[in-house]
């Protein structure tokens, strides 16, 4: 999950990962927001499912209206990673991440929509983990100049 780039990347030592230097605060607080945001909604979509599948009917409508909101989401972190990318274009994993969130996603409701159980509650689950690493790898970047003065 290390950014390979040179320009304003920190060279990378072991498993620690330091803070990347990036153009843009309010491009790195979008982020970090939306992508807490979606976070929380995976929070709930277990809720939910765990609800659906104690024997609570009532919640499929509920985690299917939830589902597109997570959906909503996602596309909003894949907007806040493209214009982050567009200012800092070294800056790849950001946009790599969302992309491949947005892409399980969309998989998951399918999945989900098919009533492929199985895979549906083990992608729900890997989409937990993967909004939770996005989290954590977006609060490593901050905000700053990285271009030299002329």
């Amino acid at each position: 999950m290390h950014d390979t780039s040179s320009k304003g990347a920190p060279s990378q030592a072991g498993a620690v990962t330091t803070a990347q230097v990036v153009d843009g605060p309010g491009l790195v607080t979008l982020l970090r927001v939306v992508a807490a945001i979606g976070c929380l909604e995976t929070l709930v979509q277990g809720l939910l499912a765990g609800m659906l599948l104690n024997g609570d009917v009532d919640s499929i409508d509920p985690h299917g209206v939830n589902a597109y909101v997570f959906e909503l989401v996602v596309f909003l972190q894949v907007v806040a990673a493209v214009l982050l990318w567009r200012r800092n274009r070294w800056l790849t994993w950001p946009l790599k991440a969302t992309i491949g969130l947005l892409v399980f996603t969309f998989t998951q409701t399918f999945l989900g929509l098919e009533s492929s159980l199985a895979a549906h509650v083990t992608l729900g689950v890997a989409l937990c983990a993967m909004e939770t690493a996005l989290v954590l790898r977006a609060f490593t970047l901050r905000a700053g100049s990285t271009t030299t003065p002329a």
